[in-house]
């Protein structure tokens, strides 16, 4: 009995599987065209752009290089660092030698030579302060030396050369004569000297003793 149940259980299981198959096909009729084409891609969109940003022009027409280096600054700064500060190293056209001032003849305004420069006398700033001039006299005999200020000169330099042509003054000759007499600085002599006399300060002198008259 219990053989025939199972037996019967296993045949309607076999007899079961085949319609269960084909309820669960898919239906075997062709997609339509809407379902057989694959679906597109989804459109990508653009990320936000921010609001600052330049619109992109798809162009090379608003293309700018970048700056090149000023090359002529870098020259100029390079050519600053070779030249040390405090140091003069041209003359200028306004400018004089010594060497050329002194012994150069001075003239008046009548056109006649007064003297000639014997010596500049400069300051603590490095400023001519005067001119020394040695007036009158026959070959340095009798003359007398009379400073005068260093802007008083009108000095002129030969044409395309480095050598004076004239200095003038606006002092007559005979001014000069009566200007006072220069004095250069001496140095006041700060010791004492002994002297003998009346008016010495020092001790009195004393005569050497006699010497003994010798015996024969």
């Amino acid at each position: 009995m219990i053989k025939h149940t199972l037996t019967a259980a296993a045949l309607a299981t076999v007899l079961a599987i085949p319609a269960y198959a084909q309820s669960a096909a898919p239906s075997a009729q062709p997609p339509t065209t809407a379902q057989s084409a694959p679906a597109a891609p989804a459109e990508k969109t653009a990320p936000a752009m921010n609001d600052k940003a330049p619109a992109a022009t798809g162009t090379m027409t608003n293309y700018k290089p970048a700056a090149m280096p000023d090359k002529s600054a870098a020259t100029d700064t390079k050519a600053d660092s070779n030249k040390q500060a405090g140091f003069v190293q041209t003359q200028d056209s306004s400018e004089w030698r010594s060497s050329k001032l002194v012994g150069a003849s001075v003239y008046g305004p009548d056109d006649k030579s007064i003297g000639s420069i014997d010596d500049l006398i400069v300051d603590q700033q490095g400023a001519i302060k005067a001119a020394v001039i040695g007036v009158g006299g026959f070959l340095g005999v009798g003359q007398k030396d009379v400073a005068v200020p260093f802007d008083a000169l009108k000095i002129q330099r030969k044409a395309n050369s480095s050598s004076i042509d004239k200095i003038t003054v606006s002092y007559t000759k005979d001014e000069l004569s009566n200007a006072p007499k220069f004095a250069y600085y001496q140095v006041q002599s700060t010791g004492t000297t002994t002297g003998s006399g009346a008016g010495g300060m020092g001790a009195p002198m004393t005569r050497p003793a006699t010497p003994p008259a010798s015996s024969k």
